[in-house]
């Protein structure tokens, strides 16, 4: 039986995890629906849409997908590295200053973006124009930023921004889980506990359910609001996790 990874969990981690899942799935969506079908937290359909287009003869459109792609790793980086430097210097509140990243970059997309994609100056996902391209750029650069902020900070070992990954470790918690039921209903003594591997895979599965609930949200609220509005929604739940981490924060320096 594989072993099963310990509960770092706490009710904080816990909701600041499934918020910043939530705010992936909306932000995921928004970018498919406002920035012409391109997605900028899940990089898996991108690299085949990469193939795809360029077998086309679409150099254009591969090229979007793949300054996509090059975006998310760009937020992975300088994500990553602010972090470790912040941690390295005994700086606590490093995941607010990563969401903070993340926040900018939706607060440009919904105050210069979105007027540009309306006007049609950004151009189409077959005919890009370099608007789109910065856009999309924004958008991935933020889920890079968060993907890599919880697990860079020390916070959980998980990533918000796409759901494969998830429910892979869904499946293998519920694996250990039905082992370490079957071990203890014969009197082994082995560890963990089922209850531990049965949290850990409600807690994956949360994580799933969370991202479902924000593409849901994004998919009512920007046809509602318009797109610039809707925007304000993952803001605003950027801000909240932002003031956690600031009034207590979640990391431990290791200056």
């Amino acid at each position: 039986m594989a072993t099963s990874e310990p509960l770092p969990f706490t009710r904080r981690r816990t909701a600041v995890a499934l918020i910043l899942s939530l705010v992936a799935g909306f932000v995921d969506v928004f970018s498919y629906l406002v920035l012409s079908g391109v997605y900028t937290a899940t990089m898996s359909g991108n690299t085949v849409l990469i193939a795809v287009h360029g077998a086309a003869g679409q150099v254009a459109t591969a090229w979007l997908y793949a300054t996509t792609i090059a975006a998310f790793v760009l937020g992975l980086l300088v994500s990553s590295i602010a972090i470790e430097i912040g941690m390295r210097r005994g700086i606590a509140r490093v995941l607010a200053l990563a969401l903070t990243l993340e926040a900018s970059c939706l607060v440009v997309i919904a105050l210069w973006g979105v007027p540009l994609v309306a006007s049609g100056a950004a151009g189409t996902t077959l005919e890009p124009r370099a608007p789109l391209y910065l856009l999309v750029g924004l958008s991935a650069i933020a889920m890079g930023t968060q993907n890599t902020s919880l697990r860079m900070a020390g916070i959980l070992t998980i990533f918000t921004t796409h759901v494969t990954g998830t429910l892979t470790r869904f499946g293998e918690q519920l694996v250990n889980y039905g082992f370490a039921l079957g071990d203890q209903l014969h009197r082994r003594a082995v560890a963990p506990q089922p209850a531990i591997s049965l949290r850990q895979a409600a807690f994956s599965a949360a994580l799933w359910f969370a991202f479902l609930g924000g593409a849901g949200t994004a998919s009512t609220l920007t046809p509602r609001w318009g797109p610039a509005a809707a925007l304000g929604f993952p803001i605003a739940l950027l801000a909240l996790v932002a003031g956690i981490d600031l009034l207590r924060p979640l990391a431990k320096p290791r200056g």
